[in-house]
């Protein structure tokens, strides 16, 4: 007789642990809605149009923001999105789900950890279970504060079920994103690119910069192999992995403009250099920015952080922007 799935939870196990935890309460939506009705409403902020360029910001860059289920992330993020001045994001799903950092499984790491399968088992359950309402009290949350969520960051897998994935563009759709960007694999995009269909959403695969394994987004050719599968998969092109990648984000763009949804504006050094301030790299930041502006190019322009600074994140990310709206006078 074959074994016990590991992964296997039942419903009743998993209500167990999330009241275990105390999140049971923080699940319900008006709860949330009603915790962060202090904001003021965002005044249109100087950043978030430079020249014609719309830019954002990922959340993954307000690196001092709790995750997984604290009360105060969204709060923080909200202010922290007035004080930079900018008005639109991709949100991450740690900012936002109630699950462990193991839980989602993207990284080999991750997938090592002794309790690894009860996590994962966990997520997936609760993102079965979390109804549409909870991404809309936090949608709603954000439009009180004048921001919208132009994008959500979660990243499938194989390690994802069809349910999962199903429900991933289900929260999409209740947070208003248009596009859900994934780190995943080349051979994932036939797999969820039917749900985004389903959903009428952009599937928008994010790459890296490991060259040498061929199911990984490191090169233009892989993203070329995933626009064959749909049309409603664009890419996340980060300019800073593609650059330690050794490729041309500038070429890519001129050839490509059409199927790029965002492009995540940080900047590395070739040859799978260090991660550094705008600018300082291989990235060609500022022809990027000129291209979009000149070629008036919808796509949306998002600062991501990922050097270490002894800055606060919310400095740095100021910081960034200044060079952006520099690039762009």
């Amino acid at each position: 007789m074959a074994g016990k799935d590991p992964t296997d939870v039942t419903r009743r196990q998993f209500a167990g642990a999330i009241a275990a935890t105390g999140l049971a309460a923080s699940l319900a939506p008006r709860a949330i809605a009603q915790a962060f009705e202090t904001d003021p409403p965002l005044a249109p902020g100087s950043m978030a149009d430079l020249a014609g360029v719309r830019m954002g910001v990922e959340t993954y860059c307000f690196h001092d923001v709790p995750r997984n289920g604290d009360p105060a992330i969204i709060p923080m993020l909200t202010q922290y999105m007035h004080d930079v001045g900018i008005n639109e994001c991709e949100i991450m799903s740690a900012h936002i789900e109630q699950t462990t950092g193991l839980g989602n499984g993207w990284w080999v790491t991750a997938r090592q950890q002794p309790t690894y399968p009860q996590e994962r088992a966990a997520a997936r359950q609760w993102r079965i279970a979390t109804p549409p309402a909870y991404y809309e009290a936090i949608r709603e949350r954000f439009r009180a504060s004048g921001i919208s969520i132009y994008s959500y960051n979660l990243n499938v897998n194989e390690t994802f079920t069809d349910e999962e994935r199903d429900h991933a563009f289900i929260a999409g759709r209740a947070l208003g994103a248009e596009v859900l960007v994934a780190s995943c694999t080349i051979s994932e995009i036939p797999r969820s690119a039917p749900f985004a269909e389903k959903h009428g959403m952009i599937l928008s695969p994010h790459n890296h910069n490991n060259i040498y394994d061929p199911d990984q987004f490191a090169t233009p050719e892989g993203f070329e192999r995933a626009f064959a599968v749909s049309p409603n998969v664009k890419a996340t092109l980060d300019i800073g992995h593609f650059a330690a990648g050794n490729n041309d984000p500038v070429d890519f763009i001129e050839k490509h403009h059409d199927r790029i949804a965002v492009l995540h504006i940080r900047d590395r050094k070739r040859d799978n250099g260090p991660h550094v301030p705008l600018g300082q790299g291989d990235a060609r930041v500022r022809d990027v920015l000129r291209l979009v502006r000149d070629g008036k190019l919808p796509i949306r322009c998002y600062v991501e952080l990922e050097y270490g600074s002894l800055r606060p994140p919310v400095d740095e990310v100021k910081r960034a922007l200044e060079f952006c709206k520099s690039s762009l006078v």
